[in-house]
């Protein structure tokens, strides 16, 4: 079928639905101007105060309906004129239009089809207050507590919210009465009168709820028509992927003081008066009104009782690990004994924090002088920042004055740190099913882990990394226990988890409790269908999915979430009335008509009864017992090192690998031989050391030893290099895709770069060429065999812990601490990072150290000028220690804490640190841990970048991952949100880099982590209004939501950004050859001086605490093989 005639089939379906909608609208209209004439007949025809009231009321809630639907009905009005302009026959060879209801804007929304970035494309920054609906037209939008609210007018938005939250409350709430009832039959067969009451009274209360909640939904259901915002449907199809959707993100349970106050209500229900012989008085026909507050289905406080809903009464509860708060209308006759629930309000507490988070937020936005980029745009800016000085430093003025002088802005900026001018939040919030209260809110967290913040707004923070918990393996499911803060349908039992803790498959994401994943037999999506499946059952009836649009609380019985109301994305099969959502519908197993309890039941004694048949076969057959023979190799079939090292291995040194074959160390032996002056190594070794003469970089195949000998040590290898690591630990260098370049680290297009040499750093090493005859292509371990030989014992260089004199503490962090050594023979200092085992091996980051460990030698390979070198690693029996060269000049955070930088010099390390991340990304790394503390300056001003410990390996581009870890200022979304990420989270970092080395301050603050998470998801960052335009640009593409559309997200990676205006001026040869001069170099009085440090840190002994614990046999197997030196360190 041709593509206009599909675009004009569908253009029709939609036309149609369009054209059903709108008169259904019309109805509604009129309905509702019926009911409004008659309201007002009545208020003049009756003097009744009590009917008056009433009946003011119900004009409110029909004017409200009115206003609402006549705002849908324009809405799909415009649809419709867009679909007609779609659809015209001069458009439908190429249909560019958007999509309808299809905002062009929509970064939060982080689409799965990625869009090409533009120059001119969307900013990604935070969504204005203000959308604009399919007629153009602004439409608010409001928060979840704004939601609630009674004076916040009937949209989708709020309509959707309450008819997903009262049906999951009324089916709650029906469980409940379910409970009560038989709790009341045991008390009765009990003879427990007492108990008995009690129930009876809960039992009626119950009925009352449930009759509000009834009453309440089928007024939603009633001004239901559209669903919310066909703008979303994109990642609303399935289930949140991976937890990606705030809401889930904000679900965890908070401790705390909540502090309420409770004022007053309006146009509520009262419950009728009861006349009977007890009740004649007129004293006795009272009804006094009170409000109940309860956290978590608890009663904690009661006002007292009110005859005219008025209380101002204050109360403070202490919270601790809760989600929602209730709070409860009651009416109590005097006559009567219980009381009747008449309205009730849900409040969660993470949408209340997150109101007055924002609440700060807007009072410290209105301060003047700090705008929006959009704003920012808008009013012109100052100019572009290069229209007076260079980046050579030359002086002169520009838009935001000097370029060597600290930026002065007017205006005060934002600190994150100013009181609240009125803490807590003050409204009406909405009583369902009628009526409002006026309640005063305010949470107070407890344990705030507050940042260490300093006059300036930048404080150091350390990085956190999210264990992964251990897999458990079911039948091609990869099940990892997860905790659970929303109500989850077991996808096996089809129980609710209920706030509990659940096993969810990695792959499928099949949902279910820890008691039931044992009992999963069906096979996951992600096992091979080409796979022998033996355990089946002869049931396969493939299920009749349809499309429905969910008016209830349905779950999914896949992945165990709710379905999403309304949207038409949910499945529903039309003969077993199972449900699911759209992406989960191929997931769901062809067992029509049958439970899946029951199938896995069928499938398991399947395998039962096969497996009693394999026994009585193997009883019958005579087969000789099986005696475990240890695997030896003869003597003339050696290991290949070319299995080890991916080469092969020279004739010449095969009698000697035989000969030496059998030697075999144990890891202590290994551990004395790595710290004395002994040339045994193990063969089968993960880290395979090379020798002393070996270059820091591998030279191909072709080249014999003499050529590798004549290249410079910070040269470039222009060949196919030589992987550093064995198969054992995986390679290191993988196979690369398209657009690498086997050298590694590549230059600057427009000027050829010549070989450059470490620049001068203090205590750094000095780096000599070696002698060619120390050079030798034989792999490390034959090499090392080699030696014992034809070299004096004690010719190898061994490094060792009794080789350094510890002088001072640099620093700690998470994952270590980092000490200033001397070393004794040459009297170099270095940095000396430590780690216990013991915490390598309980928090499983054995894989992480060997990966750091890596990504130091792709560091050290070319000497790249800005990335930190790396010495020597070697180990004890309690820990590793990684020699790294010593920068004394501190780090930038210190820098910037002492004085803010000035334009050229934030530019000028911003240029350094672009070459050193575009390195990392040409050699599959991401760094995923920028921030100003792990970058170094020199002595000479120029910057090193440190601390690899959160990098990753073989992430190419488009290659992804999902680990939670990072600095929470600088982690990119898609990391909050637990989606897969890949190396555009390094530039999202590096704006956040450089939005805080431009104006001294972080984009996205709060008190902890939890507000900043929510401030880097939400707030649009500030800029002052007379910053320079290329300067706000580059940051508000850098700082793009969407990962897709991120300035550095393409296959061009760094060089998009070096493209970019704000670089304009910039030699890329000249800044990676350090041929501009440094605007800032720090001071030592010594070599040994440490005043570039904190003092917290170096105040402290430099002594190793000592362990108690001793590591077992197979944990020292851990790390064999780690200890390796640097060729330049020989002496």
């Amino acid at each position: 079928m041709p593509v206009c005639e599909v675009y004009s089939y569908f253009g029709t379906v939609q036309a149609q639905e369009l054209d059903s909608k709108i008169q259904e609208v019309h109805k509604r209209i009129q309905t509702e101007r019926k009911i409004l004439e008659a309201s007002r007949l009545l208020s003049l025809a009756t003097p009744n105060q009590d009917v008056l009231r009433r009946n003011e009321a119900k004009i409110k809630e029909t004017e409200r309906s009115l206003s609402y639907f006549e705002s849908t009905l324009q809405e799909l009005q415009a649809r419709k004129l867009q679909l007609v302009n779609r659809d015209d026959p001069a458009r439908l060879g190429l249909p560019s239009s958007p999509r309808l209801g299809q905002h062009p804007a929509r970064d939060r929304s982080l689409p799965p089809t990625p869009q090409p970035y533009l120059e001119g494309g969307p900013s990604g920054g935070l969504a204005a207050p203000y959308s604009t609906d399919a007629a153009g037209f602004p439409k608010p939008k409001y928060s979840n507590l704004d939601l609630i609210k009674a004076d916040t007018p009937h949209t989708t938005a709020k309509i959707t919210k309450m008819l997903h939250q009262l049906e999951f409350k009324l089916q709650v709430e029906k469980q409940y009465k379910e409970g009560i009832a038989k709790m009341s039959t045991l008390y009765q067969a009990d003879g427990d009168k007492k108990s008995r009451a009690d129930a009876e009274v809960k039992r009626v209360e119950s009925d009352r709820k449930i009759a509000l909640l009834q009453s309440a939904l089928k007024r939603y259901k009633t001004l239901h028509i559209l669903d919310e915002a066909e703008e979303e449907e994109d990642f609303m199809d399935g289930p949140p992927v991976e937890g990606g959707h705030k809401a889930n993100l904000r679900s965890r349970p908070i401790s705390g003081k909540l502090q309420v106050s409770v004022r007053a209500a309006r146009e509520l229900e009262h419950a009728p008066v009861v006349t009977s012989w007890k009740a004649r008085s007129a004293s006795k026909q009272v009804i006094e009104t009170y409000v109940s507050i309860k956290v978590e289905g608890t009663e904690r406080v009661r006002s007292h009782p009110s005859r005219t809903d008025r209380w101002n009464e204050d109360f403070e509860v202490e919270v601790d690990k809760a989600n929602e708060v209730e709070i409860t209308i009651y009416d109590k006759q005097v006559s009567e004994m219980h009381p009747v629930p008449i309205g009730m309000l849900w409040i969660k507490l993470s949408d209340l924090v997150e109101a007055q988070r924002r609440q700060k937020v807007e009072q410290e936005a209105g301060q003047g002088g700090w705008v929006t980029a959009d704003a920012a745009g808008a009013m012109g800016g100052t100019g572009n920042v290069f229209d007076g000085p260079t980046y050579s430093g030359t002086h002169g003025s520009g838009g935001s004055g000097d370029f060597n002088n600290p930026m002065n802005f007017p205006g005060a900026p934002p600190t994150g740190m100013m009181p609240a001018q009125s803490e807590g939040v003050d409204a009406w919030f909405a009583v369902e099913p009628a009526g409002a209260i006026q309640l005063r809110l305010n949470f107070v967290k407890e344990n705030v882990r507050k940042r260490p913040l300093d006059a300036r707004g930048l404080g150091r923070q350390g990085a956190v990394r999210q264990r992964k918990g251990e897999v458990h393996e079911m039948n091609g499911h990869k099940f990892v226990q997860k905790q659970f803060y929303q109500v989850i349908l077991c996808a096996f039992c089809s129980e609710f988890l209920l706030n509990a803790t659940g096993y969810q498959c990695e792959d499928c994401r099949y949902t279910c409790h820890k008691k039931c994943y044992e009992k999963v037999v069906t096979k996951c999506i992600s096992k091979s269908t080409g796979e022998d499946d033996e355990d089946k059952i002869n049931h396969r009836i493939p299920h009749r999915f349809e499309t429905i649009t969910n008016i209830g609380a349905n779950w999914c019985c896949h992945c165990g979430y709710m379905l999403p109301l309304g949207r038409k994305n949910a499945r529903r099969c039309t003969e077993c009335g199972i449900a699911c959502h759209a992406n989960c519908a191929h997931l769901v197993p062809d067992f029509c008509g049958m439970s899946m309890e029951t199938a896995n039941q069928l499938l398991s004694e399947i395998q039962k009864v096969k497996a009693l048949r394999k026994d009585a076969a193997g009883r019958q057959a005579v087969r000789p017992a099986r005696v475990p023979v240890p695997k030896v190799e003869p003597p003339q079939q050696p290991p290949t090192p070319a299995q080890m090292y991916g080469q092969d291995m020279r004739p010449s040194i095969e009698g000697l690998s035989t000969a030496m074959d059998n030697v075999q160390l144990s890891p202590f032996d290994q551990q004395q031989a790595q710290q004395h002056p002994s040339t045994q190594a193990t063969p089968g070794q993960f880290y395979p050391q090379p020798a002393s003469g070996a270059p820091a970089y591998p030279y191909s195949p072709g080249e014999g030893p003499q050529q590798a000998a004549r290249i410079p040590p910070g040269a470039r290898v222009p060949e196919h290099p030589t992987p550093y690591a064995d198969t054992q630990l995986g390679r290191y260098t993988p196979a690369p895709p398209d657009g690498y370049h086997p050298g590694g680290f590549v230059p600057p297009q427009q000027v050829p770069v010549k070989p450059f040499p470490p620049g001068p750093v203090a205590g750094q090493p000095r780096i000599t060429q070696q002698p060619p005859e120390r050079v030798s292509s034989i792999p490390p371990v034959q090499q090392q065999l080699q030696q014992q030989v034809s070299r004096p014992a004690g010719w190898r260089r061994k490094v060792g812990l009794d080789d350094f004199n510890f002088l001072a503490v640099l620093g700690k962090g998470n994952f270590g601490k980092v000490m200033l050594a001397e070393e004794k023979i040459t009297n170099k200092l270095f940095a000396v990072k430590v780690l216990k085992k013991e915490f390598i091996i309980d928090n499983d980051e054995v894989e992480s150290t060997r990966s750091e460990k890596r990504v130091f030698l792709a560091a050290s390979r070319e000497q790249h000028p800005f990335l930190l070198g790396l010495h020597s690693c070697f180990q004890t029996e309690t820990r590793v220690y990684f020699v790294m060269e010593y920068v004394s000049g501190g780090d930038l955070m210190l820098h910037i804490q002492r004085k803010q930088f000035s334009l050229r010099q934030a530019k000028f390390y911003a240029s350094e640190v672009l070459l050193a991340l575009e390195y990392f990304h040409q050699n599959g790394i991401i760094y995923r841990d920028l921030k100003l503390d792990n970058i170094l300056l020199t002595l000479d001003g120029h910057v090193k970048v440190a601390d690899y410990g959160l990098c990753k390996e073989d992430m190419w581009y488009g290659s992804t991952t999902s680990t939670f870890c990072g600095t929470p200022e600088f982690m990119a979304p898609e990391i909050l949100l637990e989606q897969r990420y890949g190396r555009a989270v390094d530039w999202w970092a590096f704006g956040v880099l450089m939005y805080e080395m431009l104006l001294g301050q972080s984009p996205f603050r709060g008190d902890d982590e939890d507000e900043i998470f929510d401030a880097i998801l939400e707030d649009e960052p500030l800029y002052p209004i007379t910053m320079p335009r290329d300067a706000v640009s580059i940051l508000q593409k850098l700082l793009t939501r969407d990962p897709n559309r991120r300035l550095g997200s393409g296959k061009g990676d760094a060089e998009e950004i070096k493209a970019h205006p704000f670089f304009k001026d910039v030699e890329w040869d000249a800044v990676l050859q350090k041929k501009y001069p440094p605007p800032f170099c720090p001071t030592i009085k010594g070599s040994a001086d440490t005043s570039n440090f904190d003092e917290e840190f170096t105040r402290e002994q430099p002594t190793l605490t000592p362990v108690h614990t001793q590591l077992t046999a197979q944990d020292q197997e851990e790390f064999v093989g780690f200890s390796w030196v640097a060729s330049w360190a020989d002496y």
